[in-house]
């Protein structure tokens, strides 16, 4: 009698210590889908794989298929991780029939958030890459070293709904002037596991004008370590001549 109420009592213990352990465990939280970035970053020595497909076709540029984006994210620090990530792309230029396969210039990267937000004060971060001119298809990489640095914003205004906000400044290893890019994100918790977005956002070129694209979507938080997401892409400058939608997937790796 006295083993099985040892036996009994160790079984309890162990079910207390699994469910604490599971409450602990890290919430997935995925940079994709859209074109902007959250302020979180991945828990100290936590590595998430962000990966997905997608297709692009614009009249006055090529068609391009995303074979597989994939971006590595891993927790250096207590508030800041490290990011390596490239594209394998498959797309036909100009008339071609042909398509050419192509690997986009690796990005690595630093992302660091400064502060959590608290009442009316927003979560902020600071997100800084580097396109590399010696890793891709040759013909895709940037003469020099292409940086980009971001400022990103979030508000989350209640349990269900968040505002964010991103202004940036990308180099593409051709000019001094950057690109500039403008954001603005709205997040929405349709269930716990179902959340819905829109974002959109402006690239202000100095030599090729303004781009203004609309985003939105669909995540879907399979279990606490993978996401699955749906998106697509609106120019209203270029109605029914400019297409674009991705799906992929985002997994926490314990």
């Amino acid at each position: 009698m006295n083993i099985t109420k040892h036996l009994f009592l160790l079984t309890l213990i162990l079910i207390c210590g699994l469910c604490r352990a599971q409450d602990e465990l890290p919430t997935i939280s995925a940079d994709r889908p859209g074109a902007l970035t959250g302020t979180d970053v991945m828990p100290r020595y936590k590595l998430q794989w962000e990966t997905g497909i997608g297709y692009e076709s614009m009249a006055s540029g090529p068609r391009c298929f995303t074979l597989n984006s994939t971006l590595l994210r891993f927790g250096l620090f207590e508030n800041a991780e490290i990011r390596v990530g490239t594209d394998f792309l498959l797309f036909n230029e100009g008339q071609a029939m042909e398509p050419t396969f192509g690997v986009a210039p690796l990005t690595v990267g630093m992302k660091a958030q400064f502060y959590e937000g608290t009442g009316l004060l927003p979560a902020v971060a600071l997100l800084a890459e580097l396109k590399s001119p010696h890793v891709g298809t040759k013909e895709m990489l940037p003469s020099h070293l292409a940086p980009s640095l971001y400022l990103l914003f979030e508000h989350f205004v209640n349990d269900w709904f968040c505002i964010g906000y991103n202004v940036g400044a990308e180099w593409d290893g051709e000019s001094a002037t950057p690109n500039v890019f403008l954001g603005l994100g709205l997040y929405f918790d349709i269930t716990d596991q179902i959340g819905a977005f829109v974002e959109t956002y402006n690239y202000i070129h100095p030599h090729d004008g303004n781009q203004y694209l609309t985003e939105f979507g669909l995540t879907w938080l399979v279990s606490r370590r993978v996401q699955l997401d749906l998106a697509a892409d609106l120019d209203f400058q270029n109605f029914g001549k400019h297409h674009a939608a991705s799906a992929g997937v985002a997994w926490l790796i314990n």
